[in-house]
């Protein structure tokens, strides 16, 4: 978890702030200045802080700590906590003494924007099968071991790391630009990863092309009349430099929806690459943390043994 993994532990006195506090909103919340990133949820019992690989439940600190959540975590044996400083920003902690607090800043706007997450499937109607950040690493392993079907889910990938970094409308224009470049590769009319792109969405992209392929077809049908048995020789070349202009426009078309396909992919490939940096980044970081604070530990184990002298 993020508070017993991003802190330094410093000896001194107790470094819990005191001054101002907030409630702490709903939202996705990043380390300032890093890449690793949290979920938290209001529960009427107190948070929920979603990490990648766990949820945690924290309760109230209570009056005399307003605006502070504690989770006690079994398997460390410590309690760690978050406290509300500004309505776009909370503070993890070890709640021990000299504990530095490590900042993280909301995401996506003020509360009122309400980001989408996996609790609340917002306007698009994503299902709740986990963060919108997990179902981008979902799709992203399968790329790398479905090669057959590699367009697709790196497609899917950055669809949903889109939603997991953006707002809801941001993310919905994206999903839909995204499902009309797989419905060029597409068999069915089902999404090929409704975690990622929510069918509506797909469908509104249906709906798009149905259109597009109406209006084609309707002006491929609609045939000028029929030239007098007499008409002179610039009606026929009139005629003939119109066929050519659309066979011209259509093939820009043809062009620009390969160039837009062609596009998608970079950006999702781009996705990827983000995502391997920033992965990178933290477990760089992680180790560097965990490596400091084992140094602590040994430091206060030899601290104890001294019988409360720091050894020479």
């Amino acid at each position: 978890m993020i508070a017993g993994m991003m802190m330094t532990v410093m000896p001194g006195g107790i470094s819990v702030a005191l001054g101002q506090s907030a409630p702490v909103e709903d939202g996705t919340y990043m380390l300032e200045g890093g890449s690793y990133s949290i979920s938290v949820e209001r529960t009427d019992s107190g948070i929920m802080v979603h990490e990648p690989n766990k949820h945690s439940p924290y309760r109230p600190a209570g009056a005399d700590r307003p605006n502070t959540y504690l989770f006690f975590n079994d398997n460390t044996g410590y309690t760690y906590g978050i406290r509300g400083v500004d309505s776009q920003t909370i503070e993890a902690f070890k709640d021990v003494e000299g504990n530095v607090p490590t900042r993280l800043k909301r995401l996506g706007g003020p509360p009122s924007a309400r980001p989408i997450r996996a609790i609340d499937p917002g306007p698009s109607g994503a299902p709740p099968e986990g963060t919108d950040a997990e179902v981008a690493r979902k799709y992203q392993a399968l790329s790398n071991s479905d090669e057959a079907n590699r367009q697709s889910w790196t497609a899917c990938s950055a669809a949903a790391l889109k939603r997991s970094l953006a707002s809801g409308e941001e993310a919905d224009a994206y999903g839909v630009q995204v499902a009309q470049m797989l419905r060029l590769i597409a068999v069915d009319d089902a999404s090929p990863c409704p975690d990622a792109i929510p069918q509506a969405l797909w469908d509104k992209a249906k709906g798009i092309d149905d259109l597009g392929k109406g209006k084609a077809a309707t002006a491929a049908t609609t045939k000028p009349p029929a030239p007098a048995p007499d008409a002179d020789r610039e009606e026929r070349l009139r005629l003939n430099a119109d066929m050519a202009a659309k066979a011209a426009s259509d093939a820009e078309r043809i062009k620009a929806d390969k160039d837009g396909y062609a596009a998608a992919m970079a950006e999702a490939q781009r996705a990827r690459e983000q995502y391997q940096r920033e992965r990178e980044t933290y477990e760089a970081e992680a180790a560097r943390v965990k490596a400091a604070q084992d140094a602590y530990e040994a430091e206060m184990a030899r601290y104890r043994a001294a019988g409360g002298r720091l050894p020479r």
